[in-house]
């Protein structure tokens, strides 16, 4: 395989980042004890009393909890330990272990989906709930305070640049791929940019909320192999069993490292490493 330097500037892909987050919606986000939950195949929504309804099923599995439907009632019932919450669509009234209590919104159907309101049923099942307007993520734990690991960067100020949570205060360099067939999103780490480490950690810190740990230390593994600008490092694919999708970090002999996360279900070949180049460059 023929060495290849990127064409793309560094000036040239901040303004792309900048772009697409000015103007992009952030998606909805529920993150449980640490890890985002995904959802395949319906998305969390704000309903119309300003509450986030998620289908029912995800979160509840997420908490360790079982779901089960009452077609001939339209009655939800989810069922952790000594708990049993039901909901019936369309009813602002709902039991916990057979006590009545009011909500300010409804459970409905959507999309052949159950909804819920996130935050009636998480508090049921006695979880904290917390909501951060700024990067549009519903924040349920069900962890004593004293047993989670307080990673999160120091300032507090995190935001989000095209699906990737980061600090405000971040060197790395995320954006969306325009018109891709392969590559979805490209992150750019480089020696030349201050706080090399601390770059590492931020691509961490993204990764792991995009990806979960396993996914994330694996690739954080193999960019610290790079120790200076000079320092060649391979490349490598990555697979992402959930999401379907490969994580390429390709070959580095210059001082900086770039990573393409591949589009769901496109499979990599090595026949077809010029042709990736090329939508790098386009």
């Amino acid at each position: 395989m023929k060495k290849i330097v990127l064409s793309i500037t560094v000036s040239v892909i901040m303004l792309m980042a900048f772009i697409t987050t000015s103007f992009a919606q952030l998606p909805l986000r529920v993150v449980v004890n640490g890890n985002r939950v995904n959802f395949p195949d319906a998305e969390p929504f704000i309903d119309d009393n300003g509450r986030t309804q998620v289908p029912v099923r995800f979160v509840s599995e997420a908490l360790g909890a079982e779901v089960s439907w009452e077609g001939s009632t339209k009655t939800v019932t989810i069922s952790q330990g000594d708990k049993e919450i039901k909901i019936v669509i369309g009813k602002k009234d709902y039991t916990i272990n057979g006590e009545k209590n009011l909500m300010d919104t409804k459970a409905l159907l959507k999309e052949d989906r159950t909804f819920v309101p996130v935050r009636f049923v998480s508090e049921g099942l006695g979880a904290r709930v917390d909501w951060d307007p700024a990067v549009r993520t519903v924040y349920i734990d069900t962890r004593e305070k004293g047993d989670i690991k307080d990673d999160t960067p120091k300032d507090g100020s995190i935001i989000e640049v095209d699906g990737y949570l980061v600090p405000n205060d971040t060197n790395i360099i995320i954006a969306k791929a325009q018109e891709s067939k392969t590559v979805e999103t490209r992150i750019f780490i480089n020696f030349m940019m201050p706080d090399f480490e601390k770059q590492i950690e931020d691509l961490t810190f993204a990764l792991e909320n995009k990806f979960g740990k396993d996914i994330a230390n694996e690739v954080k593994k193999h960019v610290e192999r790079k120790k200076s600008r000079e320092h060649y490092l391979p490349e490598k694919y990555i697979y992402v069993e959930e999401t379907n999708q490969f994580i390429w970090i390709a070959e580095s002999i210059i001082e900086d490292i770039a990573i393409a996360i591949m589009v769901p279900g496109y499979v990599p070949d090595t026949s077809q490493y010029d042709d990736v180049v090329v939508e790098w460059e386009n």
